[in-house]
């Protein structure tokens, strides 16, 4: 089996570093994969929006039987992206063969809130690298009592960071582990800005923390969390998107306010919540499991005959570049 993944790797959050591990797997299992959109191959791999529209009907021009896979975050708009790339999604996805949605959340997010997506497919969740990221290894050591980390890769104003900020400056006594971007945190003592980490740089400092804050909303299923969980954090976290659905018994739900209940609840069942959180990454977010179920889905999908009959397909590839010439498409 032949796969493009049309998409050059870049360390900028869960998107990239999934595709990334995908293609390691892919790879390990005997697959071929290329990232060449005009070569030769099986099944063309498309994330969310990443890939535009008119770049896929190229790749069934040149290769008319292959097979679309498209990856399904979440609504665009639901993240506070341009309703442009929400556009993208539901024109590739009138052509794909499969749709992956990584929770359910997402499915429902996409196909009944926002009614971008229309097919339907399997839920199957993120991996996390559980080699990476465990408990055992390599620790910071900080001055306080509680250590509580934080990370992300984006300054969306739907990652919340004013909130960790206001729950920082409102608690002298814990110690903040800012991993990311977060440039606009406050210059305090207890405040600890390590910038962007690599992946090892990232498990180390999830390590020699307690629990995981976040206020990030509208998640489809958050790498941090999986991340940190992996490294036997408890989360505290806003009751938003997957979170529940994610986290299940292995956190709490908080807001600035409940953050000191949230995290004494947290600090007093740490040892219970930590084995709980490990489990629930071994057992859900298990890279060999996960991404099988990808494979076996991907497998599936291109045995069975395609929704859309071949000729139609590549009807619209051949059509499309003159009908957006005329202005019509």
């Amino acid at each position: 089996m032949r796969v493009c993944i049309p998409v050059r790797f870049l360390p900028q959050g869960g998107g990239f570093y999934f595709l990334d591990a995908f293609s390691n797997y892919l790879r390990q299992i005997g697959w071929e994969v290329t990232q060449d959109l005009g070569s030769k191959y099986d099944v063309l791999f498309t994330n969310h929006w990443m890939t535009p529209y008119s770049d896929i009907l190229r790749a069934i021009r040149r290769n008319p039987k292959v097979r679309i896979v498209q990856r399904i975050d979440g609504a665009a708009q639901n993240y506070g992206r341009p309703a442009e790339a929400d556009e993208r999604q539901a024109r590739v996805n009138t052509i794909a063969d499969l749709t992956i949605f990584q929770s359910q959340y997402a499915r429902a997010s996409t196909r009944e809130i926002f009614r971008v997506i229309k097919q339907d497919g399997p839920i199957i969740y993120n991996p996390v690298d559980l080699y990476t990221f465990r408990s055992g290894g390599e620790r910071k050591r900080f001055s306080r009592q509680a250590q509580v980390a934080a990370v992300t890769w984006s300054t969306n104003s739907f990652k919340g960071l004013g909130k960790i900020y206001a729950v920082a400056s409102s608690h002298p006594d814990v110690d903040f582990v800012l991993c990311g971007s977060f440039k606009d945190a406050p210059d305090l003592p207890n405040v600890h800005k390590l910038g962007l980490l690599d992946r090892k740089e990232l498990a180390v400092a999830l390590r020699s923390c307690q629990v995981l804050l976040t206020f990030s909303k509208n998640e489809a299923c958050p790498n941090h969390v999986l991340e940190a969980m992996a490294c036997g954090l408890p989360v505290l976290y806003e009751d938003s998107g997957a979170m529940r659905e994610v986290i299940s018994e292995c956190g709490f739900s908080v807001t600035v306010e409940s953050f000191a209940d949230g995290l004494g609840k947290a600090l007093g069942k740490l040892e219970e919540l930590s084995r709980a959180a490990q489990q629930r990454a071994q057992e859900l977010f298990n890279p060999n499991k996960n991404f099988n179920q990808y494979t076996t889905s991907i497998l599936e999908a291109t045995a069975r005959r395609t929704h859309i009959p071949a000729f139609r397909r590549t009807a619209i590839a051949w059509a499309y570049p003159v009908l957006q010439r005329l202005g019509v498409a």
